[in-house]
C-alpha cells in the first residue's frame, strides 16, 4: 500500500530543493556579473570613492543612483560617469576616457546600462565633496 503522506512530503521536499537550487544559481550569476562589472570599471580607470559620515552629500548620491547602471552627469561640456556598488557602499566615478576603456574591456560581455542624469548639479557638489574629503579607495 502506498503511504501518501510520505509521497506528499517527498514531493514538497523536491519542489523546495528545486526552488532553492535555481534561486541560488540565479543569485550567484547576478553577483558574478556585479563583481565582473566592478573589476572592469577599476581596470578601466574609474576611481573608487567610499562615502562616509563626513561626506553626507555623496552618501545620499550613492543611495539615489540606480543600482546596476552607470549614470552620466554633464556640466560645461565635461562628463563624468558614476556607478554605485550599494552593497559595498562604494561609488565608482570615471571620466569619458575611463568609460571608453570600460566599453573596450567589456567586449563580448554584458555592459551596464548607461543612463543620463536629468539633473547634474547635485552630482558636481557631491563629487567636489568626495575629492576634498580624500575618500578615494587606495590601492585599487
Amino acid at each position: 500500500m502506498v503511504n501518501w503522506r510520505k509521497v506528499g512530503l517527498s514531493a514538497v521536499w523536491m519542489v523546495g530543493a528545486a526552488i532553492l537550487f535555481f534561486g541560488c544559481a540565479e543569485r550567484q550569476a547576478a553577483i558574478r556579473d556585479q563583481v565582473t562589472t566592478e573589476y572592469l570599471l577599476s581596470k578601466a580607470g574609474f576611481v573608487q570613492y567610499k562615502p562616509n559620515m563626513e561626506t553626507p552629500k555623496s552618501e545620499a548620491l550613492l543611495d539615489a543612483l540606480p543600482g546596476g547602471q552607470i549614470t552620466t552627469f554633464n556640466a560645461n561640456g565635461v562628463a563624468y560617469h558614476a556607478y554605485p556598488d550599494k552593497q559595498s557602499r562604494v561609488l565608482y566615478v570615471g571620466d569619458a576616457n575611463a568609460y571608453q576603456n570600460y566599453v573596450a574591456l567589456a567586449q563580448g560581455r554584458n555592459l551596464c546600462q548607461r543612463v543620463d542624469a536629468p539633473n547634474s548639479s547635485g552630482f558636481w557638489s557631491c563629487f567636489q565633496e568626495l575629492q576634498q574629503a580624500g575618500t578615494a579607495v587606495k590601492g585599487k
